[in-house]
């Protein structure tokens, strides 16, 4: 299926974010990019604007455009929201064993390990959306995984900060056999709670990060 370019540089600008090519702090040209990527400057203007809808990035007319950067609020309150769907996802799993297909949880968890030690730590940032967004699919909502979608794009470059760390791989894993553990025992409330501990612990997180720089 063809897309049309203004399509193609909105994802190739989410692949950059997602990626840390394009990073907070730094003015990015239009003029530039378009050139990079080779295509007009009118349908990367598109994506941008597309972008700072959504709020990833801020423009500034003559000038160009940068990366949004999240404030702990800002994650937060992001995180609250993806408290609630993976919650409700996670309970719905739970309560209904006919949606929970564990040997394909058991494989994101094994693609996971496969890669939590590699100096490629963007796969392990693949595999740990490909459990999330699973979980929030099985729901079978289109306009919430829509939402979620968005929220996951959000994020991204906090994911991509977080990973960087291998102990918060190691981390990561640890909480997402938590959920599962939860969901196959059929027990709703420890499926969602295991899911908010999960999210808090990322929540804690960014104090390290506000507390020491460095460690980003």
């Amino acid at each position: 299926m063809k897309i049309s370019l203004q399509d193609f540089a909105y994802a190739k600008c989410q692949e950059l974010i997602q990626k840390g090519k394009l990073v907070p702090g730094q003015l990015y040209s239009e003029v530039a990019l378009s050139k990079e990527l080779n295509i007009s400057r009118t349908p990367l203007r598109g994506a941008v604007q597309r972008l700072e809808k959504e709020g990833l990035v801020t423009r500034f007319p003559q000038r160009g455009f940068s990366i949004t950067e999240f404030k702990r609020k800002d994650i937060k309150e992001l995180f609250d929201i993806r408290k609630a769907i993976e919650g409700f996802a996670a309970e719905n799993l739970a309560l209904n064993p006919g949606k929970f297909d564990l040997a394909a949880y058991k494989e994101h968890l094994k693609k996971q390990k496969g890669v939590s030690d590699s100096d490629d730590y963007q796969l392990f940032i693949q595999a740990d959306k490909d459990f999330h967004k699973d979980m929030v699919k099985a729901l079978d909502n289109r306009r919430l995984l829509d939402i979620y979608g968005d929220l996951r794009q959000s994020i991204a470059v906090l994911a991509l900060k977080r990973f960087k760390i291998t102990s918060q791989r190691t981390q990561s894993l640890i909480e997402h056999e938590n959920i599962i553990n939860a969901i196959q025992q059929g027990d709703p409330v420890a499926a969602r709670n295991a899911v908010y501990e999960h999210m808090d612990s990322v929540i804690e997180l960014l104090k390290l990060f506000d507390e020491d720089p460095d460690q980003i």
